[in-house]
């Protein structure tokens, strides 16, 4: 892999957090707006991207970069790439379990899942949009564009989040 390739690999991954940081906020300010989604969803949303849960994600995520960086493999150990991710969603999860209890008083694991699995579902729909984006030439850190990709995931995160609250209710 050619240092070109990793920085890009690495600005991505930088502009992933800004998108998605902006998306979560946006979908709190849709959510409060259609009321679809119980009171605690807002903190949940909130605590999964808490600074906690966004440096172990992080860390986890340079770790992976990091692996090979000295020798150079012609196949890449992607058992070890996939325990670095495992572990960095384990513990984000569990840190920003942490931050939610704090904040709330509440224990609701299931609010709290339930958002984190929309914030990861988001981070993998902005990593694949984001990716095209760049792979066209458009520069995804321009802040029109980062609002742009974060209202769209924002919306469809609100339908996709309205479709499973009414299901559940």
């Amino acid at each position: 892999m050619s240092l070109n390739t990793r920085l890009d690999d690495l600005v991505l991954v930088e502009a992933t957090q800004l998108h998605l940081f902006l998306s979560i906020i946006i979908l709190m300010l849709l959510l409060r707006f259609f009321g679809v989604t119980p009171e605690l969803f807002d903190v949940a949303l909130f605590s999964c991207i808490s600074m906690p849960a966004s440096y172990a994600l992080t860390y986890y995520h340079a770790r992976i970069y990091r692996a090979g960086k000295y020798v150079v493999r012609k196949t890449p150990e992607s058992l070890r790439l996939w325990s670095y991710e495992t572990t960095a969603l384990l513990m984000s999860f569990m840190m920003g379990y942490m931050v939610f209890i704090a904040l709330s008083g509440s224990t609701d694991i299931v609010a709290y899942a339930a958002a984190f699995i929309a914030v990861q579902t988001m981070r993998i729909a902005i990593l694949i949009v984001a990716r095209n984006l760049k792979n066209l030439g458009v520069d995804i850190q321009h802040p029109v564009v980062v609002t742009l990709i974060s209202v769209f995931t924002a919306a469809v995160a609100l339908v996709g989040l309205t479709f499973f609250f009414s299901a559940i209710t």
